[in-house]
């Protein structure tokens, strides 16, 4: 009977330690990945970029981010998304990319995370994954997707993003369908104070 309740204490405290592994992994991604980020599109397009979490509940707090890409010169809207990070090992994520079904009302309201607190998961719509691996401490990227891209990409490009906090820079590298040709993206995080 002892040999059983050791084994069952053993398996519990591994389990725990595997669940407080990923958990820490998550926690460290997300709050590197929020903030605000400059960058240029092309040469005359110069976008800001916002990560806000959202839905942080205490059963389930490092899991949602509202994505807002802002062009710069004309004030119009990117895209919006709403990223769900769902954890598949120590080391890996899903990012759950979904669409909004009325954006219009969320416009600006990365700044205000209170604003969401009053939808839910019903306002997502369609959903795109990409695998992150964490290469090393606050450094994270994506292999190649060829399936599907984000909206505000063309159809069948393959996409490649990767942030470093090192420099405080993301990454995206896109490669246009039917083409070996590579457009890079970087932007950079605004830092606060």
């Amino acid at each position: 009977m002892k040999r059983i309740l050791l084994f069952i204490v053993v398996c519990l405290l591994t389990f725990n330690g595997i669940a407080q592994s990923d958990n820490n992994a998550i926690k460290q991604f997300y709050r590197t990945i929020q903030g605000t980020y400059q960058g240029q599109l092309n040469d005359s397009t110069s976008v800001t970029l916002h990560f806000a979490p959202i839905w942080e509940r205490e059963e389930n707090p490092f899991r949602w981010f509202y994505l807002e890409a802002v062009n710069n010169e004309t004030k119009q809207i990117v895209t919006q998304n709403i990223l769900e990070i769902e954890p598949i090992s120590d080391i890996t994520f899903n990012i759950v990319v979904y669409g909004i079904k009325s954006p219009k009302e969320f416009v600006g309201q990365w700044g205000n995370r209170h604003f969401f607190e009053g939808y839910n998961t019903h306002i997502l719509k369609g959903k795109k994954k990409f695998v992150f691996l964490k290469t090393k401490d606050f450094e994270y990227q994506t292999g190649w997707n060829g399936r599907k891209s984000l909206d505000c990409f063309p159809s069948g490009d393959r996409i490649h993003f990767k942030f470093v906090q090192e420099d405080e820079r993301f990454y995206i590298k896109r490669v246009p369908q039917g083409t070996t040709n590579i457009i890079g993206y970087t932007f950079f995080k605004e830092l606060t104070d």
